[in-house]
């Protein structure tokens, strides 16, 4: 209680159980690093820390409930998840916080409008939350609050040209409502966007390319979009990770896939120029300890829901499954040589397998199952010697299927799964 001129407090996985005492703020307000992570330290936290003088505030992994309290203008890495946590108070405000992991809590409600005021927020992860409604619109009243002094012809050119610098927005399993958000069109820095395991209805905005032109990841999946997928999508050119599924969108899936630049390469830089939640440089930023900065990212990929971490950036995926998507697969999605894992799995696709799906060399996972595809399936599916789980099942596919290579040893349990429900085909591994 009495060193009060610590600068560094370093208790992380120590046993420490029951509530945080009184006087630990004050004794402690001087320090720039606090790590009290990884304990049972239980209670509700001050509704107000702005006397610190704490630059990274670590406290993930406990028992603590109640607010999440004002910060210190100093503070700039802020890590409370997984605790139970169950709002913000009223007119949170944290102007200089870089990185705030808040995910795994029980955070009810929306997110403060005053993330319209944090100019040097970068990560903001508040996935596995309870929160509901719409996002902040960032609009005038906002600008105003943050620069009261200022004309209305100013802060109508304020308006047009403000923007955030958020890299990495994660909302995964929350109840967020309404249409896709407006909030995102002043995030123009944007690279990590997760909405998936939502409530967000309507159409897909076609200025998602125009606002956010760097995204590396656009996961949508698990939502009530619908409405076609609009062709301006295409225009992000740094994009691995594409997954709309399981949502309500329909009409045909858009050409000019080849303008998906990152896909069309099989080699990923290693030197990312930006805040990757999962990078082993982010995460020791946020925490010393072992723990990740987000759970993980669960991807619907061979047949199962795996787990990816720091790994996420290399998956190079498009997932359209379980939509209502019509029409033909596009011949230039073989184009798109990068890509690990395609599925398109139960939509109304018709028409025939592309005939150079061979070139997609790189790809371990294909599953086109549950459509309405037809024809022969092409001989260059034995060229993909990565295949490790190949899914063609309930189509209208006939004749001969091809040999060799890795399709003669996928699925060595039941190799004739892997084409159920299409009576036209004949050959090994079918009875026909």
């Amino acid at each position: 209680r009495w060193q009060k001129s610590t600068k560094i407090l370093h208790i992380s996985n120590t046993g420490l159980v029951g509530k945080i005492p009184y006087w630990f703020w004050t004794t402690f307000s001087d320090a720039t690093y606090l790590d009290i992570s990884l304990n049972h330290l239980s209670g509700n936290l001050p509704l107000n820390l702005e006397f610190m003088s704490v630059i990274k505030l670590l406290m993930q992994s406990n028992l603590l409930t109640g607010l999440i309290p004002k910060l210190s203008r100093t503070t700039e890495i802020l890590d409370i998840s997984r605790n139970s946590l169950n709002g913000f108070v009223p007119n949170f405000q944290a102007p200089q916080l870089r990185a705030a992991a808040l995910f795994s809590n029980s955070i009810t409600g929306t997110i403060p409008k005053t993330i319209c005021r944090m100019q040097k927020l970068r990560v903001l992860d508040l996935s596995n939350n309870l929160l509901s409604k719409e996002l902040p619109d960032c609009g005038i009243k906002e600008l105003k609050q943050g620069n009261p002094s200022s004309n209305n012809s100013s802060k109508v050119r304020s308006l047009r040209y403000f923007s955030l610098r958020i890299t990495s927005f994660l909302l995964s399993n929350n109840s967020f409502s309404s249409g896709f958000p407006l909030f995102l069109r002043q995030c123009p820095r944007l690279v990590f966007l997760d909405l998936t395991q939502n409530k967000f209805t309507g159409e897909l905005p076609g200025w998602i390319s125009e606002a956010m032109p760097g995204l590396v990841m656009l996961r949508l999946r698990s939502n009530k979009f619908s409405g076609h997928i609009p062709v301006e999508i295409m225009g992000l050119q740094d994009v691995r990770i594409l997954d709309l599924s399981n949502n309500n969108f329909s009409g045909a899936i858009p050409k000019c896939l080849e303008k998906l630049k990152a896909l069309t390469h099989t080699s990923t830089s290693n030197n990312m120029s930006f805040d990757n939640p999962f990078e082993e440089g982010y995460r020791s930023s946020m925490s010393m300890s072992s723990s990740l900065s987000n759970d993980s990212f669960l991807v619907v990929i061979k047949g199962q829901l795996l787990e990816y971490r720091e790994n996420t950036l290399y998956l190079m995926s498009i997932d359209l499954s379980c939509n209502s998507l019509i029409g033909e697969i596009p011949e230039d999605l073989t184009s798109l040589v990068g890509l690990i894992n395609l599925n398109l799995s139960s939509n109304l696709l018709s028409g025939n397998i592309p005939y150079k799906i061979g070139n997609l060399r790189s790809l371990e996972s294909l599953d086109l199952s549950k459509n309405k595809l037809a024809g022969e399936i092409p001989e260059g599916l034995s060229d993909l010697t990565y295949l490790s789980c190949l899914n063609l099942s309930y189509n209208n596919l006939s004749g001969r299927i091809p040999s060799g290579h890795q399709l003669d040893i996928l699925e060595t349990n039941d190799p004739a799964s892997m084409y159920i429900g299409n009576p036209g085909l004949c050959g090994l591994p079918v009875s026909r």
